[in-house]
C-alpha cells in the first residue's frame, strides 16, 4: 500500500519535468528523441531561474513562479524561432513525418529498459518509500527542504541554514525540486526526497545517457536499444552515488551532465552527434546554456567533470580545423565545411584559448576545502578496479569491461572517434589518481574540486566508459549478425526468430550489466538500514519520537539538540526548529554553551535557555552518524547523562530517545 501511494509523488516529479520542459521543446518545433533531450534540461533550467527570480519579485516558492518562467520562455523561443533556425511547420512535417514519433517512442522505450532496472534496484535497496539515509549529509538535505517551505525562498543566494543571518551561495536546485514534489503531492519530506531520487536516477539519467550513447555511436534502432540496455550496467552511477554521502546535489548534477556533453558534441560536430539528434544551430547553443546552468545550480563541480571529459574532444576538433580536415555532414559522410579555412583556424585558436581559460578559472575558483580523503587502494589494485569495471566497489563486471575494451578498439580504428577514447581515459586517470595514491599536494591540485574523494570520481568513470561499451556492443552484434541470421532462417518465420534473437541479445546485455550491481545495491541498502550499527543517524525509536514531536512541542518553539545524531531531523519531520540543523554549520555560540552546561552547570544553562528562548531538549544519546572521535563532536561532548540534570523534566520517551522540557530554572 505504501508503494502504491508512492505513485503520487513519483507522478508529481515526472509531471513537473514534463510541464516545465515540453513547452520550450514545442516552441522550437522539435520532434523525436531530440524533443526529450531538450525538454529535460529545459525544465531544470526553468526551475533554476524561477528559484532565483521568485524572492526578487516577492513570490513564495511554489509551482506558480516556475510555470510563469516556463510560459515566458516558450513565448520568447516562439518569437525568436526564426532566428534560432527552427524549420517552418510544413518543412518540419515533410522532413520528419511519422518517423519522428517512432523515434520518440523507441527512444523513450529504450531509456525505460535501463531506467526500469535502476528503479527496481533502488526500490529493493531502500525498501520503504519513506526511508531515510543513515548518512552524514541527510540532515542538511532534508532540513533544507523544510527551510524552503517555511521561508518561501529556494534561491541559492538565500540559503543560510548552516550560517543563520549570513547566507552564502549554495546550489539549491535539488531542494527546490523536492519542495515542489512535496507541495504538489502532499508527501512527507523523506517520501518526496525518495521520489525525486528515483526520477533523477531512473528517468533523467537514462534519457541523457541514451542521448550520449547515440551521439557517439550513431542513430538507429540497434544503437538505441543497446544503449538502453547498457545504461544500467555501471553501478558507480547512479546507484552507488544514491547511497553515498548522501550527496543528492552531486548525483543530480551528474545526471544532467550527459545533456551538457551532447550539446558540446553537437557544437563541435564530432562523430554522428548531429545526425543522431538533429537540431538547428540555435537550439544547440540553447541546450548547452540550459544544461550548463541547470547542472551548475545542481552542483558546480559538474563543470570540472565536463571539462575533464571535454578536453580531448576540444583538442581533436581544434586540430581538425587547423589542418583543414572535413567534418561529418548531415548524411554521415565527411564533407568540406562552408566556413572559410582562415576563419576555421581563427575559431579553433580562440576556442582552445577559451577552453584553457575555463579550466584555469574552474580549478582556481572551484577549489574546495582540503580533506583527509586519500586513495583506498595502491596503484596496482586501483588499476584492477578500473579494468574490472567497478571502480571502488567489490566484485567485477568482466563482460562489461570486455565491451568497453572492444569499443576502445573500434574508436581507435575510426579516426573520427578517437576523441571518445581520450575522454574515457581522462576520467579514468582522475579516478586512478584519487584511489591509487595517498594524500599529497600534487594530488590535491588535481582533485580538490571533488574534495579529494575517490568515490565521487569513481562515479564519473561511466561517462567515458558507457559510449565505448555501446560501440563495443554494436560491433559485437555486427560480427555475430551473419551467423544469427542464418540460424534465424533455418525455420520459418525468420522475421519472428530474428526478433527473438534480438530480444535475447538485449536480455543478455541487461544480465551481463548487472554483474557488478550487487555490491552497489548492498551499499545503498546498508546506508538506509535502521538496525543498530557502528555509526547510525536515526533509529526506529528515534524516528517514532520525532514523528509525534509536533504533538508535544508547540509551534514556534526551538529545541536543543546534538546534530551528530538524528535529533536534527526534528525540523524536517515535525516542523519544529532545532538549534543545530546540521553539524557542519556556524551557529550562535550561546547554543553550544547551553548544551554543554545542561548537566555540569545548570545555572548557566538556565541563563542561555532564557536568552535563546529554548525550552526543550532532545536526547538521542551518543550513537553518531560519524565516528565518535570526530572533531565535530567536541562541542557536544558534555551533552550526556541528561537524566541527571536538575532542570530537565522528561516529557516523552521512545526506547532510549527522550524529549525533555526545561523546567527547573
Amino acid at each position: 500500500m505504501a508503494w502504491l501511494a508512492f505513485a503520487l509523488p513519483l507522478g508529481a516529479a515526472i509531471a513537473v519535468i514534463a510541464v516545465l520542459g515540453l513547452p520550450a521543446a514545442f516552441a522550437l518545433r522539435l520532434r523525436g528523441l531530440t524533443m526529450l533531450v531538450v525538454a529535460v534540461p529545459a525544465a531544470f533550467a526553468v526551475l533554476a531561474v524561477a528559484s532565483i527570480l521568485a524572492p526578487l519579485i516577492g513570490m513564495r516558492w511554489s509551482i506558480l513562479p516556475a510555470l510563469a518562467v516556463a510560459a515566458a520562455l516558450a513565448v520568447l523561443l516562439r518569437l525568436l524561432r526564426r532566428w534560432l533556425g527552427a524549420p517552418p511547420r510544413g518543412e518540419a512535417e515533410r522532413r520528419r513525418g511519422a518517423s519522428s514519433w517512432r523515434d520518440f517512442w523507441i527512444g523513450l522505450g529504450a531509456a525505460a529498459i535501463g531506467g526500469g532496472v535502476i528503479a527496481i534496484t533502488l526500490i529493493a535497496a531502500i525498501r520503504t518509500p519513506g526511508a531515510i539515509s543513515q548518512t552524514f549529509d541527510v540532515n542538511f538535505h532534508l532540513n533544507a527542504v523544510r527551510y524552503i517551505m517555511d521561508g518561501g525562498s529556494a534561491s541559492p543566494f538565500t540559503m543560510d541554514l548552516t550560517s543563520p543571518g549570513q547566507p552564502i551561495f549554495y546550489p539549491t536546485l535539488w531542494h527546490a525540486f523536492v519542495t515542489l514534489v512535496a507541495q504538489l503531492s502532499g508527501a512527507a519530506i523523506p517520501v518526496a526526497t525518495n521520489a525525486v531520487l528515483l526520477v533523477v536516477s531512473a528517468v533523467v539519467w537514462p534519457i541523457g545517457a541514451l542521448a550520449l550513447g547515440r551521439a557517439v555511436a550513431g542513430p538507429g534502432l540497434r544503437v538505441t536499444l543497446i544503449t538502453g540496455a547498457l545504461l544500467a550496467a555501471f553501478p558507480n552511477f547512479p546507484l552507488f552515488l544514491a547511497g553515498y554521502g548522501v550527496i543528492y546535489p552531486n548525483l543530480f548534477a551528474y545526471a544532467l551532465m550527459p545533456f551538457l556533453l551532447v550539446a558540446g558534441l553537437q557544437l563541435l560536430n564530432l562523430g554522428p552527434a548531429r545526425r543522431a539528434l538533429p537540431m538547428p544551430l540555435g537550439t544547440r547553443w540553447l541546450l548547452l546554456l540550459g544544461a550548463l546552468g541547470a547542472a551548475i545550480l545542481a552542483h558546480p563541480n559538474v563543470i570540472h567533470g565536463a571539462l575533464v571529459w571535454g578536453a580531448v574532444p576540444v583538442a581533436f576538433a581544434a586540430i581538425r580545423a587547423l589542418r583543414g580536415r572535413p567534418v561529418p555532414g548531415p548524411a554521415g559522410l565527411l564533407v568540406r565545411p562552408r566556413t572559410a579555412p582562415a576563419l576555421r583556424r581563427a575559431g579553433a585558436i580562440l576556442g582552445v584559448v577559451a577552453f584553457a581559460a575555463a579550466v584555469v578559472l574552474a580549478w582556481v575558483a572551484g577549489r574546495t576545502t582540503d580533506t583527509a580523503w586519500q586513495g583506498f587502494y595502491g596503484p596496482r589494485s586501483a588499476a584492477l578496479q578500473l579494468i574490472g569495471g567497478t571502480p571502488h566497489l567489490e566484485g567485477h563486471a568482466w563482460t562489461v569491461s570486455l565491451l568497453v575494451l572492444l569499443g576502445a578498439v573500434v574508436a581507435w580504428r575510426h579516426r573520427g572517434l578517437r576523441w571518445a577514447l581520450g575522454s574515457a581515459a581522462a576520467l579514468a586517470l582522475f579516478y586512478y589518481i584519487a584511489d591509487a595514491f595517498p594524500a599529497a599536494e600534487w594530488r590535491t591540485f588535481f582533485l580538490s574540486p571533488w574534495y579529494n574523494d575517490p568515490r565521487r570520481l569513481a562515479a564519473l568513470v561511466p561517462f567515458g566508459a558507457l559510449p565505448l561499451a555501446v560501440l563495443g556492443a554494436r560491433a559485437g552484434w555486427a560480427m555475430l549478425r551473419p551467423g544469427l541470421r542464418r540460424i534465424a532462417a533455418l525455420r520459418p518465420p525468420a522475421a519472428r526468430r530474428r526478433a527473438l534473437l534480438a530480444t535475447f541479445g538485449l536480455l543478455f546485455l541487461l544480465a551481463a550489466g548487472q554483474a557488478g550491481t550487487l555490491s552497489a545495491e548492498q551499499y545503498v541498502r546498508t546506508s538506509y538500514d535502521t538496525r543498530p550499527q557502528e555509526t547510525q543517524l536515526l533509529s526506529d525509536d528515534e524516528r517514532r519520537l520525532l514523528e509525534r514531536l509536533d504533538e508535544e512541542v508547540p509551534a514556534g518553539e526551538v529545541i536543543a539538540n546534538d546534530p551528530l545524531n538524528g535529533s536534527a531531523l526534528g525540523y524536517a519531520l515535525a516542523d519544529r526548529e532545532v538549534l543545530f540543523p546540521h553539524s557542519g554549520g556556524i551557529y550562535d555560540p550561546r547554543g553550544y554553551e547551553l548544551v554543554d552546561s545542561l548537566v555540569g552547570d545548570p545555572a548557566a544553562a538556565c541563563e542561555m535557555s532564557r536568552e535563546l528562548e529554548v525550552h526543550y531538549v532532545l536526547d538521542f544519546g551518543k550513537q553518531y552518524v560519524l565516528e565518535p572521535s570526530t572533531s565535530r563532536a567536541i562541542p557536544f561532548a558534555q551533552m550526556k547523562h541528561l537524566d541527571r540534570s536538575p532542570i530537565l523534566t522528561e516529557l516523552d520517551r521512545q526506547g532510549d530517545a527522550v524529549l525533555y522540557h526545561i523546567e527547573g530554572c
